[in-house]
């Protein structure tokens, strides 16, 4: 499988609501899956998936993505500028 298979493979199921035996076996090669970790309280375990043709990828957190601010010319030589607040926590 070359990376415009997996991508279409990815955007065949962009609209899934649940994981099927074969979407696991057209996406992910393997999965590491490591021991369960108690730390004040909560229990955290990691967990790796390794995707076909691209590895491992980490999902960025969306509040440290800044957003383009929003510029319109509203008439000519008058141009307004917004900005996104930062996303509440």
């Amino acid at each position: 499988m070359d990376i415009d298979d997996f991508l279409e493979t990815v955007r065949r199921y962009t609209d899934a609501t649940t994981i099927t035996k074969r979407m696991v076996a057209e996406l992910i090669d393997h999965i590491e899956v490591y021991h369960a970790e108690k730390q004040d309280g909560v229990t955290n375990q990691r967990v790796v998936i390794y995707y076909n043709c691209i590895g491992t990828f980490d999902v960025p957190d969306r509040r440290k993505i800044p957003e383009a601010d929003i510029i319109m010319e509203t008439r000519k030589g008058v141009a307004l500028s917004y900005a996104p607040e930062q996303v509440a926590v």
